[in-house]
């Protein structure tokens, strides 16, 4: 493991979660992947449960030339992370990828920036796109593969993503991202954005 939470108070004790190393989830390259596993204690201080969930970050360039990499570069960038805390979840390494792309486009960054995509949002919205700024790698609580619609595109990619869950205000906030996800074709064709609201 690199890394543990530390009790926030004397003699309480709370669930506790280790961050293991980043290691090289297979061949997405930029990715690694990591385990963070939760130790819960009952109220005699025993351990009561163990829990234990594959996380993903992207550590490097996910967009290389195919002559410009290998799996023992991956290693090296792999082995270079100092935290694993800012993880997040994935139904598996190429669904990891796949979203982490779609969330670059979307925050205006990467070879596929320039996306001209429908936008729809239902709940307490912002105006116009600005519920997209919490779309971020490191605030997905929950993350799925959904089914796409009819496209144009072969081998659509289509996944809903949860942030701010157990947040007070406009929250949680789901995202459905339809589009394709290809080393040379990233195209997003629609985002719908659901926004709740969360008292307390």
């Amino acid at each position: 493991m690199i890394d543990a939470d530390r009790p926030r108070f004397p003699n309480v004790m709370e669930a506790v979660t280790f961050y293991s190393h980043a290691t090289v989830t297979g061949s997405q390259f930029g990715l690694c992947g990591a385990d963070w596993v939760t130790v819960d204690f009952d109220e005699r201080g025993m351990v009561d449960t163990l829990r234990a969930e594959r996380r993903y970050g992207v550590a490097g360039n996910t967009h290389p030339k195919t002559s410009d990499w290998t799996y023992e570069e991956s290693g090296r960038i792999c082995a270079g992370v100092l935290s694993t805390r800012d993880y997040f979840p994935a139904p598996d390494p190429q669904s990891a990828l796949e979203i982490s792309w779609y969330v670059e486009a979307i925050a205006g960054e990467g070879p596929y920036a320039t996306q001209d995509f429908e936008y729809s949002c239902t709940g307490l919205c912002g105006n116009g796109k600005d519920d997209l700024r919490w779309l971020k790698l490191s605030d997905i609580y929950s993350a799925q593969e959904i089914d796409c619609p009819t496209s144009r595109f072969e081998h659509p990619s289509c996944f809903e993503i949860s942030v701010g869950e157990h947040r007070v205000g406009p929250f949680p906030k789901s995202f459905k991202i339809y589009g394709v996800s290809h080393p040379d074709n990233v195209v997003i064709t629609k985002v719908s954005v659901d926004v709740g609201s969360t008292l307390e």
